[in-house]
């Protein structure tokens, strides 16, 4: 009696490539957010020792540590990963669609911890009887409807991880001085999606609706599409050289 197996289904290689990139990144989210809340409980137990309240949300004060930080791990995936996995016979498509997948679940993932740890400082604060207020608010403050918040940190962080991987392959493209020069191509349009998000600070951008948020969350998410499509024109044009014996 003989059996037959099954033949095993061949990995998807743009979910093998993703699975690469993302190990380190949740290396790095991880220690990163021990370090972050670590400084927030700090942050909270020395303000109330010297003023005996907390009214701000100290956690909102580590957003640029956000952005910047894995805006800068994007950076480094590209220089790292793309000649490599071309060079080991794989496409740009995928590595594009690989990392760009990864770059919006690593946003996401950001922006959804970030909102926790502010909900459980404001949870804090009301259980102490202190105020709460967004010190520096961009699109959301404290009066802002349920989820602005959110959806205003997912735009926001998605946008500087899909900037961070355009940086990137433009270094790539064009290393050195070129790269350099290209940056207000490649940065410029995070800077325009925090332009819309209300980054300059003050409430004149704050929204109190959700029809108000809609424009600058829609005009920042169209901005983040600009980025990625400009990021696979650009991948699709690095030489990658084979090494010879």
């Amino acid at each position: 009696m003989t059996t037959t197996t099954a033949p095993t289904r061949p990995r998807d290689p743009v979910l093998r490539a993703a699975a690469r990139m993302a190990r380190l990144n949740l290396r790095l989210f991880a220690w990163f957010w021990v370090v972050v809340v670590t400084a927030v409980v700090l942050g909270v137990v020395v303000l109330w020792r010297v003023n005996g309240e907390v009214g701000t949300a100290v956690s909102l004060y580590t957003r640029q540590g956000v952005v910047w930080f894995p805006f800068s791990l994007a950076v480094l995936v590209v220089a790292a990963q793309l000649r490599v996995h071309v060079a080991a016979g794989r496409t740009r498509r995928t590595f594009v669609r690989a990392s760009l997948a990864v770059a919006v679940g690593t946003g996401v993932a950001y922006a959804v911890v970030l909102q926790l740890l502010v909900l459980a400082e404001r949870a804090v604060h009301d259980a102490a009887g202190w105020g709460w207020r967004i010190a520096d608010p961009m699109l959301a403050d404290e009066s802002s409807p349920a989820g602005v918040l959110l959806a205003e940190l997912v735009v926001f962080l998605v946008a500087a991880q899909v900037s961070g991987l355009l940086v990137g392959v433009v270094y790539q493209r064009a290393p050195g001085w070129w790269g350099t020069l290209a940056l207000p191509l490649t940065v410029g349009p995070l800077l325009g999606v925090a332009a819309l998000l209300g980054g300059t600070g003050g409430d004149a951008h704050v929204a109190r609706t959700w029809s108000a948020a809609a424009p600058p969350l829609l005009g920042g998410a169209a901005l983040v599409v600009v980025m990625a499509v400009a990021y696979a024109a650009v991948t699709r044009t690095v030489e990658i050289r084979q090494r010879t014996a």
